[in-house]
């Protein structure tokens, strides 16, 4: 019983705080949103930015986000026998995808393409149930009028009020871009919604001005003041050559206007050419140079080629003694409005390359991102007299658009046969960390990029701190328990030897060794300790029972406020025998110091 004494109260201290600690930690782990790392800023994310971020072993999930703004739609049930208004709410949408555990550990899973989930509450405003399909309109304003981007959805799941009480419908994320696109006023094909297409425009490095005569101060200033243009630079036909790859007959002022942050476009080449009216000059836009591919159907590289822009019209190419002259138009207003691609995708290649089939494409590389098109080879070749090693020579608006995609994604629409511009970036994303534990260290990573960040990591920290001051607490009275129980086992073992000192004798007298009677001390010693941790034990489970019963409002199906695992139970087990081991081999040092004599003595 004395054994009992120490032991019960020393279990459920510990069962409390394992029990806690546990139920804590399990609804911190257990809480998709504890691990959620929210962005506090809205930035332009790179899809590059993400893909790094995937990459990492404590990210579990991320996927990005649009703004905000335009993240929202109005949505009903299809055919709903009530009332069309009724059940009509906006939804926020937030976009999933593939293990996405906010979805998947609240009762439902990650929808496709042509599905939805809805959370509790919109459920509930919208009278709907998993299998439902749900018509979901996003709203635009043009002109005078509201216009409705219509699409049908099957809500595949509902989530528990656990995973949010807002009225929010998930969906993957290409739904979410086209409704952003949408209300963007852009159209949507894959959904039938009309609007335009951002088609992709040409940005220029430079203006190459080619004069009769040379200008003076005033109107060099004017050709650099509000043109998009900031520096002028005079050239020769060598300094031409070595820029631009083309060579001029001698006797021409050359000028080279270039920007020093941003490319200019076209209308920074029109305000040049009606500065320059009445002086017959001839503007080339001009663009650094580009490395590029040339690959066939099986996307092998043909060849590689640094690219340089060269558009002029045929008689003025002639005028100036350019080599070599372009097949292809070069009036820079003809090829903005004109939609036919076709007519500036095109490459003049050096004589010296042997002739390639068509039809090719070519490919430009951006860091892990590259653009492919297909182009077509002119049949005129650069004359071997200029030819520069591995250079070649394409259209100047073809060119300025290779050139913007340095700065933003571009794709070729097959269909349209048009280069497009493709998102710019992401304004947000939804990201959760692998655990609870690695939640402070994503968020040290991203607020050193300079991205501030909302976590559960303070409720988490509270957790760990709480969980480290009780084990202190409780190893403080375990300490104070174990000498206890020590003491009490010693002294109890000691007192019995002291009683028994004339058995003990007789037994020494009669023949048995000093080893073999140790072993009476220590197994009385470990007998005591059995008995009394299972008698413990029975007290522990009867009051657990009781505390869990107590709180069960509060706990969940698998959770237990008082609780010890099997193996915790068998250390306390081995820690009990071991100090009645240490009890009883003090106690058996006693029996060594008994003389057979003293038995006779008393006979």
């Amino acid at each position: 019983m004395a054994v009992t004494a120490v032991l019960s109260p020393l279990m459920i201290l510990f069962g409390l705080k394992f029990g806690t600690i546990e139920v804590m930690r399990y609804r911190l782990v257990q809480d998709p949103r504890n691990r959620e790392i929210r962005p506090l800023t809205s930035k332009s994310f790179t899809q590059e930015w993400f893909n790094k971020l995937e990459s990492r072993d404590d990210v579990s999930f991320i996927v990005p986000t649009t703004r905000q703004i335009s993240a929202s739609v109005e949505a009903q049930i299809k055919d709903n026998s009530r009332s069309k208004d009724q059940n009509k709410i906006n939804l926020d949408i937030i976009p999933t995808d593939d293990g996405d555990r906010l979805v998947m550990e609240n009762g439902a899973s990650v929808p496709n393409s042509n599905q939805c989930v809805l959370t509790n509450m919109a459920a509930e405003k919208l009278d709907a149930k998993i299998g439902d399909t749900l018509i979901v309109a996003a709203k635009r304003y043009k002109g005078t009028r509201y216009e409705k981007g219509m699409l049908s959805l099957k809500v595949s799941g509902i989530l528990t009020d656990r995973a949010s009480t807002l009225k929010s419908i998930y969906v993957r994320l290409h739904i979410l871009e086209a409704v952003e696109s949408y209300k963007d006023g852009q159209a949507v094909p894959e959904y039938g919604w009309e609007g335009t297409t951002p088609k992709a425009y040409p940005l220029y490095d430079g203006l190459v001005v080619i004069l009769l005569k040379k200008l003076n101060k005033i109107d060099e200033f004017k050709l650099i003041n509000n043109t998009g243009f900031t520096k002028i630079e005079p050239l020769t036909t060598q300094d031409l050559y070595g820029r631009a790859g083309y060579l001029l007959s001698p006797g021409k002022s050359i000028y080279l206007l270039s920007t020093k942050s941003k490319p200019a476009g076209h209308e920074s080449v029109r305000s040049i050419g009606f500065r320059l009216r009445g002086k017959g000059a001839t503007l080339i836009p001009w663009v650094s140079e580009l490395k590029a591919e040339l690959i066939d159907r099986s996307d092998h590289v043909v060849n590689s080629f640094n690219l340089l822009s060269l558009s002029i019209p045929e008689q003025k190419a002639v005028n100036v003694g350019m080599i070599p002259i372009p097949t292809w138009s070069g009036e820079i207003d003809s090829d903005e409005k004109s939609s036919d691609t076709a007519k500036w995708r095109r490459i003049m290649l050096p004589e010296s390359v042997k002739s390639l089939d068509d039809p090719v494409q070519m490919r430009i590389t951006r860091g892990d991102d590259s653009f492919v098109f297909p182009i077509q080879i002119e049949s005129d070749s650069i004359p071997r007299e200029i030819e520069q090693k591995n250079t070649a020579f394409v259209p100047a608006r073809l060119a300025g658009v290779l050139n913007l995609f340095k700065r933003r994604n571009i794709t070729f629409d097959n269909t349209s046969r048009e280069f497009i511009l493709a998102r710019r970036g992401y304004a947000g994303f939804r990201l959760y960390a692998s655990t609870i534990d690695d939640v402070e260290l994503i968020k040290q990573y991203l607020e050193g990029e300079g991205i501030p960040v909302h976590t559960e990591a303070e409720r988490i920290r509270d957790v760990t701190e709480l969980d480290k001051y009780l084990t202190l607490i409780f190893w403080l009275i375990t300490t104070v328990g174990v000498i206890g129980g020590v003491a009490t086992l010693m002294a109890s073992l000691y007192a019995s030897v002291e009683r028994k000192r004339k058995d003990l004798s007789i037994l020494r007298l009669i023949g048995l060794s000093g080893t073999t009677l140790l072993r009476f001390p220590i197994y009385q010693g470990i007998i005591i300790a059995v008995g009394g941790f299972g008698v413990a034990l029975v007290f522990f489970e009867s009051l657990a029972w009781i505390i869990n019963s107590l709180f069960s409002s509060h706990l969940q199906a698998e959770e237990s406020l008082c609780r010890l695992a099997i193996w915790h139970l068998l250390i306390i087990l081995g820690a009990t025998v071991s100090v009645a081991i240490l009890a009883g081999t003090v106690a058996a040092w006693r029996i060594t110091r008994i003389e057979p004599a003293e038995a006779l003595r008393d006979e």
